[in-house]
């Protein structure tokens, strides 16, 4: 049975009616039928080689999240917002505009590149993914912008087949037609990608029939990538794809190959911290492709440290925004301020001293690493011993730029149903929305875990979202 973690008033009040319905569905049925499904499940989940680090199948939501279009709108304006402001970005930092170089570090082997290898055109292409949870406010959900990621943005792929398991077996296997519903399904990243990828190379001048090369910087004996499936999209779709580390290019009658496939356009899935720097011999055909403008994303990429989002909640940098952009920003991002020995003013308004306001207003605040991702290094102030919270504090005041602390917010629960491992699992989980965008259009994958950090590497699942029309 679903554990009873959320009064019944504030699940109404947080999930829509089809969704409510769904779940329903769901545990209504029979054993047999439902054996039958998650066995449906799992045969598309192995068949699409949506495995998580190529071990089991992925943890997959059974039921699919629904979202109401006001919520939407809401995370929409402030994307774009966030966009434009990270356009902003590589000039901030050269300007160090009100202390951004400080605010927003680029890590050693990044700045070299920075320094040494300006892009070519195309050096501002940018696909952002920030990342949304949700409060609960005067008896409305709320989304809340944790962080940005331009870089290994991840979820691509298992999104893309996510959405074909809800769509083809789950939906299906309840009995249900999304339109019956009035649910729209939200856009498939790997067609998302792809007009992104083609409309980038297209403004870029480099349709030379050539392919478009998957890069990342890939660990001694490999690891967990997305990035081959989503070549092998590309190829099947009729557009050459192929997929390698970027320190594996090759010089072939004059082109830059790919294991032996000519490359006239590359995505990077990869900081350039983790390259090596730009005077690697190994790098110097990237470092060619890049100068070229053949290489998205650009450099408002680097910009997503933990530590921007202090510019969306300092008024130093309001005249960045329009007015209504600033009120939004302030409506919808938590305090965050990166975190060093020095005085700024706290969620409330106050001039403080923010080593010593870390320290003594724990149990209201979130410490950060400002580089790591799948949730590795995050600490709740309420959930730890203050004693390791004064070694963190002690550390980021040691390491100024290496740390932000930001308000908690603390997300609701709400009913879900996911399959990991091949069991179904029907636990109240809280959700983190990633809403995709490239100035243009918008896309969007959700995570789920009954964990207070969420995230499939802390035990989450991932699973499609559906708009309510």
């Amino acid at each position: 049975m679903r554990n009873a973690l959320v009064p019944p008033r504030f699940m109404m009040e947080i999930q829509p009616n089809s969704e409510k319905t769904l779940h329903s569905k769901l545990r209504a049925l029979p054993p047999r039928k439902l054996d039958r499904l998650v066995a449906s499940v799992n045969a598309v989940s192995a068949r699409r080689h949506f495995f998580y680090k190529d071990k089991d199948n992925h943890p997959a939501g059974m039921v699919p999240v629904v979202f109401d279009k006001a919520t939407l709108s809401k995370v929409q304006a402030v994307a774009r917002a966030v966009y434009r402001f990270q356009l902003k970005a590589p000039e901030l930092y050269r300007s160090d505009h009100k202390g951004f170089a400080g605010l927003v570090q680029l890590e050693r082997r990044t700045k070299a590149w920075f320094e040494r290898a300006p892009a070519g055109r195309g050096g501002g292409e940018l696909l952002n993914r920030p990342d949304f949870g949700f409060e609960m406010r005067a008896g409305r959900i709320t989304p809340v912008l944790f962080e940005l990621n331009s870089l290994m943005l991840g979820g691509i792929y298992i999104q893309a087949v996510a959405l074909e398991i809800i769509s083809r077996c789950v939906l299906p296997g309840l009995g249900v037609k999304p339109g019956s519903m009035g649910l729209k399904t939200s856009p498939d990243l790997l067609v998302y990608l792809k007009r992104w990828l083609l409309d980038c190379r297209r403004r870029a001048g480099m349709e030379q029939g050539g392919g478009i090369g998957f890069l990342e910087t890939l660990p001694p004996g490999g690891g967990f990538s997305e990035l081959p499936r989503i070549a092998k999209f590309f190829s099947d779709a009729g557009i050459r794809g192929g997929h390698g580390d970027a320190r594996d290019l090759e010089l072939r009658k004059g082109r830059v190959c790919l294991r032996g496939m000519p490359v006239d356009y590359v995505y990077r899935d990869f900081s350039f911290e983790d390259s090596g720097g730009p005077e690697n011999r190994r790098m110097r055909l990237f470092r060619r492709l890049w100068e070229e403008g053949r290489v998205v994303p650009g450099w408002p990429a680097e910009f997503d440290q933990k530590g921007i989002l202090e510019c969306f909640t300092s008024e130093e940098f309001d005249p960045l925004f329009t007015r209504t952009e600033a009120r939004l920003l302030r409506e919808h991002v938590p305090w965050t301020r990166v975190l060093t020995e020095r005085k700024t003013k706290d969620e409330r308004g106050k001039r403080v001293d923010l080593a010593e306001h870390t320290l003594k207003d724990r149990e209201s605040l979130v410490i950060k690493p400002s580089w790591s991702s799948g949730g590795d290094g995050i600490l709740i102030g309420k959930k730890i011993k203050p004693e390791r919270w004064r070694k963190k504090v002690e550390e980021a005041v040691a390491h100024p730029g290496a740390f932000s602390v930001q308000a908690y917010v603390d997300a609701p629960p709400r009913p879900s149903a996911y399959l990991r491992e091949g069991k179904l699992n029907l636990k109240d989980c809280r959700y983190t929305l990633g809403a995709f965008f490239d100035g243009k259009e918008f896309g969007y994958h959700l995570r789920m875990s009954p964990k207070d950090i969420v995230n499939v590497a802390q035990g989450g699942a991932l699973t499609p979202i559906y708009i309510a029309s």
